[in-house]
């Protein structure tokens, strides 16, 4: 009986507490029901999307109002799916709360169906210990009578009895027999008066605790009932309120596929976009092309004019180059050999060809090995032409070095000498003498050389000079 108080009063209480958080679910439906206005905003159609967009406007702004849109939709389509799993979220809460509610009532039913059966077994037992109640009061009634009638008759015939028992006693032993049977009946009858009048007072204790234990029973199943009745009522309710956010699920779930059919739409726009300018930069390429095409044509044109120009003046420029190194070569013929060995009346060392490369003095290394301070010129010139000794003088070498190559050198007296480097080919010896415009050698370019010319210097008591200062070109 105190495990059922317990239980049920456990459930009333579970009912309660379930009760004020409906309440709190309920305010949040509430909540959930005024934002359902939220939900029915308007959409773009199809046919708006295609309406804004302005054929004036460039590929950019016509692209990125189709991305903002869809962006937009985007925005949207999220926010409703978050409703979306929000509302599922409160949803399954309603669900498991209307399980929780069901299990209470399930719990209730048994309850209320045990009690029925306590209740039912309580009347039985409470109408057998009535029936007990009844029987034990006329067996103590008809037990009291005979007493009753026992006791009158003692008192009224008590003296003659006990002297029939000392007459009748055929000895001592038999009176004390027939004292102590009279005593015996008189205790037994007295006896039978306690244990009835206990039976009695036990039977309505008995009836007095099935009566309460029945009461309590009817009032537990009363509270049962009571609570099941909450239980209806708030399943009801969130039957109802489930029913809502159903409701809400479903528009949301429309407003989604809405949203995406329009993200589609606009998603098809933006590629239409994209495959219009993707056209009309491959048709800008195409022509872009064909005029480079043309230019190229062109610029091929005049490029091949300007290679046969070229050539033709290559040619021509070779041509007079032949004729000038022809001449050059030709030039040794108007020297006039002669001995004359004063340095103020030097001659130009390489008949025919004026041509300075590089001066006295400071330069950047023509090629590697090269000194970065000239100590003479460069002249000219033409393979094989002719190199002339600018003074009469004694060849005081004429050899080969690394750096030199082939050369020359002649002692023109007073400290003056003069060099001829990088020669092809030496027609002197040292030892020999020569006179003023003797050929001493020919071009060439050995040694450390870039290319086929006479390196000249002056040297003054052992000192290089510029050679400038005491020879001049003259045609």
């Amino acid at each position: 009986m105190k495990r059922r108080k317990v239980t049920i009063l456990t459930a009333f209480l579970t009912v309660v507490l379930i009760g004020s958080d409906l309440m709190g679910k309920v305010t949040l439906s509430g909540t959930v029901s005024t934002g359902a206005t939220v939900i029915s905003e308007s959409l773009l159609s199809g046919s708006t999307v295609g309406q804004l967009i302005a054929f004036a406007k460039t590929y950019e702004e016509k692209l990125q109002e189709a991305e903002d849109r869809k962006e937009a939709l985007e925005q949207k389509k999220e926010e409703t799916q978050n409703r979306i799993e929000e509302n599922e979220k409160i949803k399954d809460n309603i669900l498991a709360y209307i399980e929780e509610l069901d299990m209470q009532m399930w719990e209730l039913d048994e309850e209320i169906e045990e009690l029925n059966t306590e209740i039912a077994e309580a009347e039985t037992e409470l109408s057998e210990t009535q029936a007990e109640l009844v029987a034990a009061k006329e067996q103590e009634e008809a037990q009291y009578e005979a007493m009753k009638r026992r006791i009158q008759y003692m008192y009224e015939n008590g003296e003659a009895n006990v002297l029939e028992l000392f007459v009748g006693a055929s000895s001592l032993s038999d009176l004390l027999n027939r004292v102590e049977y009279q005593k015996k009946i008189t205790e037994y009858d007295e006896q039978l008066l306690e244990d009835y009048t206990a039976a009695k007072l036990l039977v309505e204790q008995q009836k007095k605790m099935l009566e309460a234990e029945l009461a309590e029973l009817e009032v537990l199943k009363e509270t049962a009932e009571f609570n099941q009745e909450t239980l209806e009522t708030l399943s009801a309710d969130k039957s109802a309120e489930l029913t809502e956010y159903l409701e809400l699920i479903q528009m949301d779930e429309d407003l989604f596929s809405d949203y995406a059919e329009q993200i589609v739409l606009e998603e098809a726009n933006i590629d239409q976009i994209i495959e219009e300018e993707r056209k009309r930069i491959e048709e800008e390429e195409r022509k872009r092309k064909e005029e480079e095409a043309r230019k190229a044509a062109e610029e091929a044109e005049r490029k091949r004019k300007a290679e046969e120009a070229k050539k033709a003046a290559e040619e021509a420029a070779k041509k007079a180059a032949a004729q000038s190194d022809a001449k050059r070569l030709e030039a040794i013929k108007d020297v006039v050999v002669k001995d004359e060995s004063n340095p103020d009346k030097m001659i130009w060392p390489l008949p025919g060809d004026g041509r300075i490369y590089s001066y006295f003095g400071p330069r950047k290394a023509p090629t590697k090995g090269a000194s970065t301070y000239h100590r003479g010129l460069d002249i000219g010139g033409v393979t094989g032409a002719s190199i002339v000794s600018v003074l009469s003088g004694t060849v005081t070498e004429a050899g080969y070095n690394a750096s030199r190559g082939r050369y020359v050198k002649v002692d023109h007296g007073n400290g003056y000498c003069t060099f001829y480097l990088h020669c092809s080919k030496l027609l002197v010896s040292a030892g020999d003498k020569v006179l003023q415009g003797e050929v001493v050698g020919l071009v060439g370019s050995t040694g450390i050389s870039t290319g086929p010319h006479l390196h000249f210097s002056v040297t003054v008591n052992g000192t290089y000079v510029d050679p400038l200062k005491y020879i001049s070109y003259n045609k």
